[in-house]
């Protein structure tokens, strides 16, 4: 024991004597442990900078500089050719046309305009409906200016990594600008150019507001500059756009392209089918190597065009471009050497409603079907405000396990009270059939008795249609919100529902009344429809016979007024349709 103390001592007497003559090392070790690295990310992150301020785009994150170097980000390609498309290709829409027409003026001949001292527009704002063709028109005006087009998303400026956002759009401003006299397009800009507190609520990031700002800040530079830059945007939400997007000076002209109608929809299809094989001389007619196609003439492209028209009201030019698209692919898939007339119609239920599917019901189930297809259709053939019934049919597509088709209303098309109202008792159709001709009702008109609920409901408190609920417009679509998004109050609340049970129940029993008077044409007209599956115009025309001229709107709004300034409902026992 002994021993090993005097071993350990002396072991101890050794190390303090090597401690204190090497105290450099037990004073600066840990300093360089820790200095040497933080030196090199120093060193490293100065290189870094330096070589951005070197190219011109200086960042004013450096830790979005730090964390671009740890996961590099790819720049981005904003430029897309567009040499071959032009205002010919921009088919239905005259209008905008016109107006983008002076950008073309604007960066070939800049002269023309600031001679007079007139400070070229700087930004153009697109909205309109999905599938209008704002990209299209875009690439259009670049395609007659023959200037370079730079097109991207307003989600391409949405990265993880913060400061990426800002960093894009000045990207997308320095590539502009070294290619001046050129266009930017941004699409869906309402994906960066919101600020939130719009109709959609909500709140906006930090990012999303740097992002904004840089925009903000390169458009102000572009009406400084003379670089002759024309910034394009594109949206279907403009309400959520940020206000200092759209002030004067930057966004400050605004082109609203509206769904095409009829004469427009002519023009569209008449395009559509003339890039396809329907026989028609003015189509195609030779094969992708340059030989000629031996086909007999089955479709006249301007009769076709008009035909197709009159059943599309309401479609977008992209709809349209994919009933044709679809068409020519069936007939392919069939190995028809050109696409008919059936073909073309049967694309238009393919696009709308979905493909055909077999039948899995039974043969009751398609009777119930049958009759509640054909009592909607009587309700729409005998009422004078709706549009003419175009097919009836029980072959099952997508989820629908039959439908009834009619010609839809315009864009511009007016809603009246009495339309509404007829709107109502025709979806009221089908289950009125049921009830009449079975003797019991089943599920299948939930949906229909959705959709005439959301009528009545935006007729009473949206459209200020009722003498009793008074002119305020509230937004029934808020119900979905919870109680504390609701704008009117719990009594208003109960008196329209109370109104709107009434309203209902009077279109209900002016549809009961329909079904009763007309009720062997309506079973003639279902067993008709199991038997041939889908009935045309000119069938439901043969068992029903012309259609009445009363009641007029005159009469169905005077009978409406009736119901909703307190009256019980006058049609109950006191029919005022006419029998066919």
């Amino acid at each position: 024991m002994p021993n090993d103390y005097q071993q350990g001592y002396d072991e101890a007497v050794r190390h303090k004597s090597r401690t204190e003559d090497n105290w450099v090392r037990s004073a600066f070790g840990p300093i360089v442990w820790l200095g040497v690295p933080l030196a090199i990310t120093w060193w490293y992150l100065r290189r870094g900078a330096g070589a951005a301020a070197a190219g011109g785009a200086k960042s004013a994150n450096p830790f979005s500089d730090m964390m671009e170097m740890m996961m590099p980000i790819k720049k981005r390609q904003f430029r897309v050719e567009v040499k071959g498309t032009k205002f010919e290709n921009v088919i239905g829409i005259p209008e905008a046309v016109v107006e983008v027409r002076q950008y073309v003026d604007f960066l070939n001949n800049p002269n023309k305009f600031t001679r007079l001292g007139a400070r070229l527009p700087k930004g153009c704002l697109l909205t309109g409906e999905p599938g209008t063709g704002k990209t299209l028109l875009a690439k259009a005006v670049a395609g007659e200016a023959g200037v370079p087009f730079f097109s991207c998303s307003g989600a391409d400026f949405i990265e993880v990594m913060g400061g990426s956002g800002p960093k894009r759009v000045r990207e997308l401003f320095e590539e502009a600008r070294a290619a001046s006299p050129c266009i930017v397009f941004i699409d869906e800009i309402d994906a960066i150019g919101s600020r939130g507190g719009g109709k959609g609520g909500g709140s906006v990031s930090s990012e999303e507001n740097r992002t904004i700002n840089q925009l903000l800040a390169e458009l102000d530079g572009l009406a400084t500059s003379g670089d002759a830059i024309v910034v394009m945007g594109a949206t279907n939400f403009q309400d959520n756009i940020d206000k200092a997007l759209l002030r004067e000076g930057r966004f400050d002209r605004k082109v609203n392209i509206e769904m095409p109608d009829r004469a427009a929809r002519v023009d569209i299809f008449t395009y559509y089918l003339s890039k396809i094989c329907t026989g028609d001389p003015t189509g195609r007619l030779k094969d992708d190597d340059g030989n000629d196609l031996q086909v007999d003439k089955t479709v006249d492209n301007k009769v076709a065009a008009q035909e197709l028209s009159d059943l599309t009201p309401g479609l977008s030019p992209a709809t349209i471009a994919t009933i044709v698209n679809e068409a020519a692919l069936q007939c392919g898939i069939a190995g028809k050497t050109v696409v008919d007339r059936t073909s073309l119609y049967e694309a238009i239920d393919n696009t709308q409603l979905g493909k055909k599917h077999r039948n899995r019901a039974k043969e009751s189930s398609t009777r119930r079907t049958a009759i509640h297809e054909s009592g909607h259709a009587l309700g729409a053939w005998l009422l004078p405000q709706q549009r003419n019934v175009i097919k009836i049919s029980v072959t099952p597509r997508g989820n629908a396990a039959g439908y009834t088709q009619r010609a839809g209303p315009e864009f511009h098309e007016y809603q009246t009270n009495a339309t509404l109202f007829s709107d109502m008792v025709v979806l009221l159709g089908g289950r009125a059939a049921e009830e009449v001709v079975l003797g019991n009702v089943s599920a299948g008109a939930m949906d229909d008795l959705q959709r005439c609920t959301d009528i009545v409901m935006k007729q009473l408190l949206s459209f200020g249609m009722s003498g009793n609920t008074g002119l305020l417009a509230f937004s029934p679509d808020a119900n979905n919100s919870g109680r504390s998004f609701v704008k009117y109050s719990e009594g208003t609340q109960k008196h329209v529902e109370a109104e709107a049970v009434r309203i209902v129940d009077a279109a209900y029993e002016m549809m009961l009344d329909i079904v009763r008077k007309n009720r062997e044409k309506l079973e003639t007209l279902a067993n008709e429809l199991i038997e041939k599956k889908e009935l045309m115009h000119d069938d439901v025309l043969r068992v029903l016979g012309p259609r009445p001229s009363s009641p007029t709107t005159a009469e169905l709004s005077q009978q409406l007024d009736k119901i909703t300034h307190g009256g019980s409902p006058p049609l109950k026992g006191e029919p005022i349709v006419a029998v066919a």
